[in-house]
C-alpha cells in the first residue's frame, strides 16, 4: 500500500463527509434540499456543472477512448463543447427564470407545468430512473479500480466503501452538500487534469503526432480509415452520444434552477465555456500521451492510473487520484439527488398525491438516495469491461429525451403533451430495443435510431393532438403571446 496516497485520499473523503454534515443545517425545506433555496452564484453553479460534466467516465473513460481511437477523438470533445455553449446560451437563463416564476423543483415539474400532463411527468421520471442508474454504475466501476489500485483492498469492497461515503454526504446535506463538495471537487479536477497533461507531455518529450503514429498509425489520421478502431459511422454515433449527452442531460440542466439572478447566469456562462474549451482538449491529449508511453494496456481505462502509478511521485499521485475521486463523486452526488427528487417529488407527491409534511419529504428523499445508491453499488460490482461503453449510451439517450423537452418546450409553442410523451417514450424504447438486439445495419449506433424515433414520434404526436392552452403558453412565452 502506498501510504502517502492513501492518507491524501482519506483526508479528502473525510473532508467531503464533513461538508455533507455541515450542509445538513441548511437543508430544512424541500426547496433547500433540491435547489439550494435558489440562492447560488454563477461561480458555484459553473463549478458544479463542470465537475458533473467531467465525470470518471470522462477523466478515465474519455482518456481511454482517446488512447484507443487516436487524434480524431478530438471531435468528441468538440461535440461536447458546442453542446455546452448551446445549453448555457439558450437554456440557462430561460430555465432559471421559469423555474423561479413557477416554483419548479425538478425536471418533471417543468414537463407538467409546460405541457399540462401528469403522464409526461411520469414518463420522464421513469426514463430518468432507468437511464441514470447506468451512469452511476460507471462511476462506481472507476471508484473500484481507483481504491483497489491504491489500497490493495478488493474491487468489491472498494466499490462498497466509496458508495457509503457518497450516500452519507448526499443524504445528509442535499443540494447544498452537492454544491459545496462539487465546488471543491471541481477545483481538484482542474488541478488533476493539468498535472496529468504536463506529466504526459514531459514524458514523451515532444512531437506527439509522430510518436503516436509510430504506435498506432490508424489513429494518427484526421478521420477513421482502414484499420482504425472505429468506422466513420461508428464515430458519428460516438459524436452524437457526446453532443446530445451534453446538450440535454437533465443533471446538467437541473443546476440552472438554483441560479439566483441573470447576472450570475452570465457569469457562470463565461466561466463554464472557458473551462470546457480547455479541458476537452487536455483530456484527449492525455489519452494520446498515454498510448505513446503505455502502448500495450490490458484495458484503455487503465491509462490514467498507469500514468499516476509510474510517472508521478506519491504526493502528486495522491492529489491526482483525489481529483479522479472528485470527478466520480461530483457526478454521482447530483445523479443520486436527481433520482431522489424524481421518486419523492414527482412520483410519490405529485403523481400519487401522498400527503406528507416538508420534514417527511426530506426524510423520504434521504432514504431514496440510499436505496438507489445500493442498487447502483450492486450493479457496479459486475460492470462492463470498458467504462465508456456503459456511460455513453445512457448519457446520450437522456440527452436526446430531455433536449426535446427543454428546447422544444421553451422555443416551440406548438409542441404539446402527446408529442413529448411519444417522443420520449419511443426514443427510449427504440434505443433499448436496438441495444438489446445488437441490431446495427451499416454499423449504426443505437443513439441514431433513438434520435430518429424521437423526432418522428414527436412530430406525429404534436400534430395529431390539440395545442397546449393559451393560458399555459402565456407563462412560458409572455412576450410573444400577449
Amino acid at each position: 500500500m502506498k501510504w502517502t496516497i492513501f492518507i491524501i485520499l482519506m483526508v479528502y473523503f473525510v473532508g467531503m463527509f464533513i461538508i455533507g454534515v455541515i450542509s445538513n443545517k441548511k437543508s430544512k425545506t424541500v426547496e433547500d434540499y433540491y435547489v439550494a433555496g435558489r440562492k447560488l452564484g454563477g461561480v458555484l453553479v459553473a463549478l458544479v456543472y463542470m465537475s458533473s460534466l467531467v465525470s470518471a467516465g470522462a477523466l478515465v473513460g474519455w482518456t481511454g477512448q482517446a488512447w484507443s481511437y487516436g487524434f480524431w477523438f478530438i471531435y468528441a470533445g468538440c461535440a461536447v463543447t458546442i453542446a455546452t455553449f448551446i445549453c448555457w446560451r439558450f437554456l440557462s437563463g430561460k430555465v432559471m427564470r421559469i423555474s423561479k416564476k413557477l416554483d419548479l423543483l425538478t425536471v418533471p415539474d417543468f414537463l407538467e407545468a409546460r405541457f399540462e400532463s401528469k403522464a409526461a411527468r411520469l414518463i420522464s421520471g421513469i426514463i430518468l430512473l432507468v437511464f441514470t442508474v447506468p451512469l452511476m454504475v460507471s462511476q462506481f466501476k472507476a471508484a473500484g479500480i481507483l481504491l483497489n489500485m491504491v489500497t490493495g483492498i478488493s474491487y468489491d469492497l472498494s466499490v462498497i466503501v466509496f458508495g457509503v461515503i457518497v450516500f452519507v454526504y448526499v443524504a445528509f446535506g442535499g443540494y447544498y452538500a452537492v454544491v459545496y463538495t462539487d465546488a471543491v471537487q471541481g477545483g481538484l479536477v482542474l488541478v488533476g487534469i493539468f498535472v496529468l497533461l504536463v506529466t504526459g507531455l514531459s514524458a514523451i518529450g515532444g512531437n506527439l503526432g509522430a510518436q503516436y503514429a509510430a504506435v498506432n498509425p490508424a489513429g494518427a489520421t484526421s478521420w477513421p480509415t482502414v484499420g482504425s478502431a472505429l468506422t466513420p459511422i461508428a464515430l458519428i454515433g460516438v459524436l452524437m452520444n457526446n453532443f446530445f449527452g451534453a446538450l440535454g442531460a437533465p443533471n446538467y440542466i437541473k443546476g440552472f434552477y438554483s441560479l439566483k439572478s441573470p447576472k450570475e447566469q452570465k457569469r457562470g456562462y463565461l466561466i463554464v465555456m472557458a473551462i470546457v474549451c480547455t479541458i476537452e482538449l487536455a483530456i484527449v491529449v492525455i489519452g494520446l500521451c498515454g498510448r505513446v508511453i503505455f502502448p500495450n494496456l490490458e484495458s484503455p481505462d487503465h491509462n490514467v492510473f498507469n500514468m499516476i502509478d509510474k510517472l508521478l511521485p506519491q504526493f502528486l499521485g495522491g492529489a491526482v487520484l483525489a481529483a479522479i475521486a472528485a470527478a466520480m463523486m461530483s457526478t454521482m452526488d447530483g445523479l443520486l439527488l436527481m433520482c431522489a427528487s424524481t421518486v419523492e417529488n414527482d412520483i410519490m407527491v405529485k403523481v400519487f398525491k401522498m400527503n406528507i409534511t416538508e420534514k417527511q419529504r426530506v426524510l423520504v428523499a434521504r432514504i431514496t438516495v440510499v436505496v438507489i445508491g445500493v442498487i447502483s453499488v450492486i450493479w457496479g460490482l459486475r460492470p462492463p469491461v470498458m467504462l465508456a461503453t456503459l456511460m455513453y449510451p445512457a448519457w446520450g439517450i437522456l440527452g436526446v429525451s430531455f433536449a426535446l423537452v427543454f428546447y422544444g418546450g421553451l422555443y416551440w409553442k406548438r409542441l404539446n403533451a402527446l408529442g413529448v410523451c411519444m417522443g420520449m417514450g419511443c426514443g427510449a424504447a427504440v434505443f433499448l430495443a436496438v441495444s438489446a438486439t445488437k441490431w446495427s445495419p451499416f454499423g449504426m449506433a443505437p443513439i441514431m435510431f433513438g434520435v430518429i424515433a424521437c423526432v418522428i414520434a414527436t412530430l406525429i404526436g404534436t400534430y395529431a393532438s390539440k395545442p397546449t392552452s393559451k393560458e399555459t403558453l402565456d407563462k412560458f412565452f409572455p412576450e410573444k403571446t400577449k
